[in-house]
């Protein structure tokens, strides 16, 4: 039978296109299959500005974003995941962390909250250093050494690019903090400093420089002869042969309607912790857990409102991690995670959120005088939250956070509120989560382990059952950290190119 490719990869995101870039680098010749268009930079000269300001284009109509309607809980929702070459890489806030090493051991934090075979990852926070380093220097990630980021680990050999300039209100928020005993770090960021325009709005937009680093960047190298993207392609399916074998991809080109098959050595799903358990799903597999323990972080939002104007609604500001209170503190010990930097939402996102309480005058005069932080809760693995086909054919997710993560949550929302008063806040106001579209930090949905009886793929991320399919994205992930996956899905791709490449 012949084959397109040594090996195809279905998705282009932050696991995908990191291991099609490693297996083409090995000489593999490599069919890159992804859904959404080519990841297209803005306009050069005077029009770089307004691109990078077009909130109504970027996030109201959403137009880089996945094109799809997902039924979230019941409603149908047009959800903020990447759907452009790079996916969400395309689009993400590029913060890329290194969990703690007792992330690995889960029930050293969770015990019977967890079961038994969840306490500890298949494979240890050892064994992935190596690929942790090799990530950062992929993506470039630039940061300071010299930090103190407690009870997470930083790289031994340093960073590969320096941190960007600090904005005057992080060096405030920064030194306050200290002066109470806290430990306040820059935010390792995939960002070159040499090229950013520290401008307001960088997650959640297309980068118009380049300077944030995007897994499409990855695929855009020269020296990637064995290398072939498609884009617009939808894979609907694995086919299987009559043995029940996958043997290749069902796909259609979107804007024609062409429908072909892929072949190849190897297949590696990378379509996200939603897509990818779907794929699988429709090809027919029948592991009770494809699908299940869908999760996402946690995320209370506090929002500082400070006497003057701090021009963080001007500059880049996505700048500060706390991981101080990671495994709780003396009054409540219980794992809470990390806090960190967002950018101050644009006018029309806050208008979005608020509206309804405050007319557009006073949103304005608040978003002068803002600075949001964000906090991470690891959720725990729940079966009943899962992605699933509809009776409709409808992709649906149906996910809801447990009293004891919204307890977490409300306990780190009032230690987050605590730090921006430090630094000169008057009034905190805050959420527990984005909105139903926000579906940041997915995985769980296709976790990794040596028992096929707890796990959908083995230690190698190879489907059970299925020596020739691979999983490359969030989905591996058994439990979701305290830190965003993005560092670490990516470390697992390179885990698994390695694996591929010896095989393909």
């Amino acid at each position: 039978m012949p084959y397109d490719a040594d090996v195809i990869v279905v998705g282009s995101g932050a696991g995908g296109a990191t291991l099609a870039y490693a297996c083409a680098r090995a000489g593999k010749t490599v069919l890159l299959l992804e859904r959404g268009q080519p990841y297209l930079p803005p306009p050069s000269g005077n029009g770089l500005r307004g691109f990078v300001h077009d909130e109504q284009a970027m996030l109201i109509d959403k137009q880089p974003y996945d094109d799809r309607q997902i039924q979230v809980n019941g409603a149908d929702r047009q959800l903020y995941m990447g759907g452009v070459l790079g996916g969400s890489t395309a689009l993400y806030g590029a913060a890329l962390m290194r969990p703690s090493r007792d992330d690995f051991h889960p029930g050293t934090s969770y015990g019977d909250r967890l079961p038994r075979p969840l306490w500890d990852w298949p494979v240890s926070y050892g064994e992935f250093e190596p690929y942790y380093t090799e990530a950062e220097r992929l993506f470039a990630v630039s940061g300071c050494s010299d930090d103190d980021f407690g009870a997470l680990p930083k790289p031994s050999g340093g960073f590969p690019n320096q941190a960007l300039p600090l904005h005057p209100v992080n060096q405030r928020l920064m030194a306050a903090n200290r002066l109470h005993g806290l430990r306040p770090f820059r935010l390792p960021l995939a960002i070159d400093s040499t090229r950013c325009l520290q401008c307001c709005a960088c997650p959640g937009f297309i980068c118009p420089t380049g300077a944030r680093r995007s897994s499409a960047q990855l695929l855009e190298r020269a020296d990637l002869n064995g290398l072939r993207v498609l884009t617009n392609i939808e894979v609907e399916r694995l086919t299987l042969d009559g043995k029940g074998v996958p043997d290749g991809v069902h796909a259609v080109e979107r804007s024609t309607g062409q429908r072909i098959v892929y072949r190849a050595r190897r297949y590696v799903l990378s379509a996200g912790a939603i897509g990818s358990p779907l794929l699988l799903l429709r090809s027919g597999m029948d592991h009770p857990l494809i699908g299940r323990n869908y999760m996402m972080h946690l995320s209370p939002i506090v929002v500082g409102i400070f006497p003057r104007r701090l021009g963080a609604d001007e500059g880049f500001v996505k700048q500060v991690g706390f991981s101080d209170f990671y495994f709780g503190t003396r009054e409540y010990a219980h794992k809470l995670g990390l806090v960190q930097s967002l950018p101050v939402p644009g006018p029309l996102m806050l208008a979005k959120a608020a509206s309804r309480f405050l007319p557009h005058r006073i949103l304005e005069l608040l978003r002068r005088r803002m600075l949001p932080l964000v906090g991470i809760i690891e959720d725990l693995p729940n079966p009943a939250n899962r992605v699933s086909w509809g009776a409709n054919g409808q992709p649906c997710l149906r996910h809801q956070f447990a009293g004891y993560d919204l307890d977490r949550g409300r306990q780190l929302a009032r230690l987050t509120a605590q730090i921006l008063k430090r630094a000169g806040a008057f009034w905190c106001v805050g959420s527990q989560f984005a909105s139903e579209e926000h579906v940041a930090h997915q995985c769980g949905t296709l976790r990794f382990g040596a028992d096929p009886v707890h796990a959908v793929l083995d230690v190698d991320c190879r489907l059970h059952g299925h020596p020739n399919v691979f999983v490359a994205d969030g989905s591996f992930m058994p439990t979701s950290l305290g830190v965003g996956p993005a560092l670490t899905i990516i470390a697992n791709a390179l885990r698994v190119a390695r694996i591929v490449t010896r095989e393909a």
